[in-house]
């Protein structure tokens, strides 16, 4: 059985069914783990080390070169003009506002100019967002990029603040918890659920490859930066 046929049987049984409800479910337990991972609840409970998350914020700032160069291939690929300007404006963001929490950080920190050390975990999903965009069709790029954002606005949205937490770490869960930012992710969704239904067998097994991967690598990225 091909993993189109899993899908349109997993469908059947529903009254209402999405292709990214399938691959989130078809990604367990990761997804989850992820989501739910201790990282997030130390961060939002204010007992993350300033040195921890200044540690994990040189991490994750190893993903925003290759993760902007994503979507300036998933510009370059998306079928409509509508498609661009909300990528583009999501761009934006992230060279703006977004990579001004990151360079502010290391700077508070003191970190900033200093050499990073990326975590072989961290490699591994630099190389993926590479791969993705130089190799992968539209509808691999999206499923990246469903995968990074939804899994960020679900651990954002479910931890709870402590009153005394940093303004810094704060503002890293402002950025993904946003009204904006939860409709982008709707956005997101929504077009690959669409991109998906175009897709022959081989392209959406493709697709769906390469959602399970980005959700295992997210997770094993999370579990090495917090074990650092």
């Amino acid at each position: 059985m091909s993993t189109l046929e899993q899908y349109h049987d997993w469908a059947a049984g529903r009254t209402a069914s999405r292709v990214s409800d399938w691959l989130k479910e078809i990604s367990e337990p990761d997804w989850t783990a992820t989501v739910e991972h201790p990282l997030f609840d130390a961060l939002a409970e204010a007992r993350l080390p300033e040195a921890e998350f200044a540690a994990y914020m040189v991490q994750d700032y190893g993903f925003v070169d290759p993760f902007t160069a994503l979507i300036g291939h998933a510009i370059g690929h998306a079928p409509s003009m509508g498609d661009r300007v909300v990528l583009g404006q999501f761009m934006g963001m992230l060279t703006s506002d977004e990579n001004s929490t990151f360079q502010r950080t290391f700077e508070t920190f003191g970190v900033a100019g200093q050499a990073p050390d990326y975590l072989p975990e961290t490699r591994a999903f630099q190389q993926l967002l590479r791969d993705t965009g130089q190799r992968g069709g539209y509808a691999e790029m999206l499923a990246v990029l469903v995968v990074t954002e939804w899994l960020y606005l679900g651990w954002a949205t479910r931890i709870t603040r402590a009153e005394s937490l940093h303004p810094l770490y704060a503002e890293w869960i402002d950025l993904h918890d946003s009204a904006a930012f939860q409709d982008f992710v709707a956005w997101l969704r929504r077009r690959l659920d669409e991109e998906a239904a175009q897709l022959d067998p081989a392209g959406f097994a493709a697709m769906a490859a390469r959602f399970r991967d980005t959700v295992t690598k997210e997770r094993a990225f999370h579990d090495a930066v917090h074990s650092r």
